[in-house]
């Protein structure tokens, strides 16, 4: 199995990871914040939308062959300008899904040199759509263990 296949597998397997971290929590666990600078469980999965909607428009201009710089995104004041914490997880997740089995379509129609086309980052860095791919793959798993350590926390309390 070739390494692009791998990251489209894992790349599928995303939403089922965090619909399985998230399965079955109580709306207080859910909407539970340590403090008012960390997030919620919610607001996690929120920002995770959030940043495949940004990632989908980078990938997009790296696609099309643009020369722009691929756009960062305040993520702080996007949940907070969308009270992200009073969200509905199903609607959330829902939303999810549905944006990854559509990259997930467009993926497998990539050719060997789609994945190396490349672009500039936020940090004025090359990157390819194969470093987009792993780097977006990373960021969830991130999350996932942002969430084991909230439920931690909340645990805690």
């Amino acid at each position: 199995m070739s390494t692009l296949s791998i990251e489209i597998s894992e790349f599928n397997q995303l939403y089922d990871l965090l619909s399985q971290k998230t399965f079955n929590l109580s709306k207080e666990k859910l909407h539970w914040k340590k403090n008012e600078r960390s997030w919620s469980i919610l607001e996690v999965l929120t920002h995770l939308v959030d940043h495949a909607f940004v990632v989908n428009f980078r990938l997009r201009e790296v696609l099309a062959g643009s020369s722009v710089q691929l756009p960062a995104f305040n993520q702080d004041k996007w949940i907070a300008g969308q009270y992200a914490n009073d969200g509905n997880i199903v609607e959330v997740l829902e939303t999810y899904r549905v944006i990854l089995y559509y990259n997930s379509q467009l993926l497998k129609r990539l050719t060997s040199d789609d994945w190396k086309k490349s672009g500039i980052n936020p940090q004025n860095a090359i990157v390819t759509v194969e470093d987009i791919i792993k780097s977006f793959i990373s960021h969830v798993h991130l999350h996932l263990k942002q969430i084991q350590r909230i439920l931690y926390e909340y645990s805690l309390v």
